[in-house]
């Protein structure tokens, strides 16, 4: 298995990605409901369109990070392929040894 310098650096990765998993959309919700608000309230056309805009913006940049966990794994077996590891198991096998054990606590 992968040594416990690499099993920390993961752990951390995890940790900051299950965060990122969770907040995103909290905020994404709170931001997008005060420029729903602020579209409800001005009576500016020029206003609401730049309104409506931003929220679109807000909506795509959410969903990129949301997907970057999901990609992580990818990434990880392709750095696997370029830097392969001394051990036995690689980058991927780690990152799944550390999630698993992370999920388990």
């Amino acid at each position: 298995m992968c040594n416990s310098d690499m099993q920390a650096i993961l752990k951390i990765v995890v940790e900051v990605l299950n965060v990122i998993h969770f907040f995103v959309p909290i905020v994404l919700i709170v931001f997008c409901t005060v420029d729903i608000f602020r579209i409800v309230i001005t009576k500016k056309e020029d206003e609401i369109k730049k309104l409506r805009t931003g929220i679109i913006w807000k909506i795509v940049y959410a969903i990129v990070i949301f997907i970057i966990p999901y990609m992580v794994p990818f990434i990880l077996g392709a750095v696997d392929k370029i830097l392969p590891m001394d051990y036995d198991d690689g980058w991927y096998e780690c990152y799944n040894y550390v999630k698993s054990n992370q999920e388990k606590k």
